[in-house]
């Protein structure tokens, strides 16, 4: 397993993980895992003790992707209810085809956005889906606001890459004491 500190995902060959990055905090929000034909953004979100938030949180995906323009439907998977939706992207001129699917835990949300063969191809998909029953999250005792996005830890090698690319993050040291100025 790779450990991403609250997200485990399962090693296989032919398997590529990357990262989404908060450019603010230079820290991981997201997995990106690709296989073949598809690839599958992994999000851990803070849930409430004694509540589910996928619900609530597939209603609120559908009516934000219907009023901007797509069309959202909800499909019966393995892991419940999810959204399979034609997402407009008129700043490049397509449309994007996404499953989304939700999975809750104790005080946790897992959110994959599948995008690729998967989303059409239900051979693709199952294969997904087989992924996904090995992912393991460890939400940590940490508190949490409800909905916040719980930050993975990447691979020191992920990190310094990250480093490379938006450049060392900005070190300050306090200052020392501070005398007063006496006249």
């Amino acid at each position: 397993m790779l450990d991403l500190g609250v997200l485990h995902l399962p090693r296989e060959s032919g398997v590529r993980v990357q990262f989404t990055i908060n450019r603010a905090t230079r820290s991981a929000i997201g997995a990106l895992v690709q296989m073949v034909g598809s690839s599958v953004t992994l999000t851990v979100l803070a849930a409430p003790k004694s509540d589910t938030l996928w619900p609530d949180m597939r209603d609120e995906l559908v009516e934000s992707i219907t009023s901007g323009g797509g069309t959202a439907s909800f499909r019966e998977g393995p892991f419940g209810p999810e959204v399979e939706a034609l997402i407009p992207k008129p700043e490049v001129n397509e449309t994007r085809h996404v499953r989304l699917v939700g999975v809750d835990g104790p005080r946790w949300m897992l959110r994959a956005e599948i995008v690729g063969q998967a989303v059409m191809d239900s051979e693709a998909r199952e294969a997904v889906y087989d992924y996904l029953r090995r992912v393991v999250v460890d939400r940590g005792s940490d508190p949490h606001p409800v909905r916040d996005v719980i930050e993975l830890t990447m691979p020191e090698s992920a990190q310094i890459r990250v480093d490379e690319k938006l450049g060392r993050p900005v070190v300050r040291r306090p200052n020392g004491p501070e005398l007063p100025e006496l006249r």
